[in-house]
């Protein structure tokens, strides 16, 4: 096991940093988050709020894009050797940052949705997995938290019936997720939750939230060689006015 400081990760949907910079930074500072890993924060490297963050004492490493997509680092701690998905592949989606920071390698992924099986958009998202499969196989001392749009087994679904083959939740996709725990990485939410209902993500139609019909789509997946003593899902979050519909998983190592 690496020796490294205590520290919290946490991984979190924003769906538009602009639109909840004042939730981010209440989230931060009452989680006390060492390091955030943020996903869709839909906007350009030139105009995301660094110097806001700066200011809260975070550094940010990110790969940005106009209204869609776009990944974040942040972190208490110094960045270093940041790598995007530009730098693995020629596709120009901003879905994937990683960096070195507090000791640790971390990374921050927005898998597609895929919109529905047997489209290009679904054949995509297979793809993706797969180069995401290459690029981290055999790493260590490594962290990779958020949105996979994949949920792994019937317990990360409200309601299994109704969701069975549909996009999340198609055998395909489950298999794609499954390769990445064969390769060395652990779903430390399910490891210290084992059989309970999980749910990261909810409809913002119908009362879904209140209700409690939710998928489980955002992970944080580490390398066996680090000991993590906690995981949670903060749904807190997800009960704020005007709130993304995800919620963030935070874990301690």
């Amino acid at each position: 096991m690496y020796s490294i400081a205590i520290m919290k990760i946490a991984t979190w949907n924003i769906n538009s940093v602009r639109a909840r910079i004042d939730q981010l930074l209440h989230w931060l500072v009452d989680s006390s988050v060492d390091i955030a890993l943020l996903q869709e924060i839909k906007c350009i490297n030139e105009v995301f709020p660094t110097e806001m963050l700066n200011d809260t004492g975070y550094n940010s490493a990110i790969c940005g894009q106009k209204s869609y997509n776009g990944v974040a680092i942040l972190s208490k701690y110094i960045i270093d050797d940041i790598i995007t998905w530009q730098d693995i592949t020629d596709d120009s989606q901003a879905r994937y940052i990683e960096v070195f920071t507090g000791g640790i390698n971390v990374a921050s992924v927005y898998v597609p949705n895929g919109v529905a099986p047997d489209t290009q958009q679904y054949e995509y998202k297979l793809h993706f997995f797969d180069v995401l499969l290459k690029h981290i196989s055999n790493k260590s001392n490594f962290v990779i938290g958020g949105d996979f749009n994949v949920t792994v087994d019937d317990n990360d679904v409200y309601n299994p019936a109704a969701w069975r083959g549909k996009i999340c939740c198609t055998d395909k996709e489950r298999e794609k997720m499954k390769n990445l725990f064969d390769s060395g990485l652990s779903d430390i939410t399910r490891i210290l939750h084992k059989e309970e209902k999980i749910y990261t993500w909810w409809n913002y139609m119908a009362g879904c939230f209140n209700k409690d019909y939710g998928l489980r789509l955002d992970y944080m997946l580490t390398t066996k060689d680090l000991a993590v003593s906690s995981a949670i899902v903060n749904k807190q979050v997800r009960g704020n006015q005007r709130p993304s519909d995800h919620a963030p998983v935070e874990i301690i190592l």
